[in-house]
């Protein structure tokens, strides 16, 4: 090791940064995603969430389980809401518009049954007509962004 990587590491090391969940030293190292919840009326969005969450999780430390693994992820979302942020003509009744979610996450030791997380994550995203933009494109982009939130907040240090 050359003297500039060892002081890197050792910077590092120094400044408290640490690569992973953090779960590993509980020694929860998979995890089952349940069915996800929805208090909300729209519909299918607790499907596309659970997908997504999913995906995420297998871009970590952490391993996608079954029945018998370590933790278990419980997702429920709490609240939905559309805002429409600019109003339009008859034509295009809203010109700019949000969604906003609010998702109850939840890690339960399995073997234990204890709370190691219990957060609340929220996200929004906002669509604009004249581009494009539709209820529909700003979905897919706040799923993505809450699974990413969702999966950080499963980090201890969150």
């Amino acid at each position: 090791m050359t003297t500039r990587a060892l002081a890197c590491a050792l910077l590092l090391a120094a400044c408290g940064y640490t690569a992973g969940s953090g779960l590993h030293e509980r020694g929860i190292r998979t995890v089952q995603v349940l069915a996800v919840g929805n208090d909300t009326y729209r519909q299918r969005l607790e499907e596309e969430l659970g997908a997504e969450v999913s995906r995420s999780l297998a871009r970590t430390d952490l391993l996608p389980g079954d029945s018998s693994s370590d933790a278990v992820l419980e997702l429920r979302i709490v609240d939905e809401r559309e805002r429409t942020l600019v109003t339009g003509d008859r034509t295009v009744p809203v010109r700019e518009g949000a969604q906003e979610v609010l998702v109850q996450v939840r890690l339960r030791d399995r073997r234990s049954g204890r709370l190691v997380v219990d957060r609340t994550v929220t996200d929004r995203a906002e669509f604009r007509d004249p581009i494009g933009e539709n209820l529909t494109t700003v979905r897919q982009q706040l799923v993505r962004d809450l699974a990413s939130k969702i999966v950080l907040a499963l980090e201890t240090g969150f």
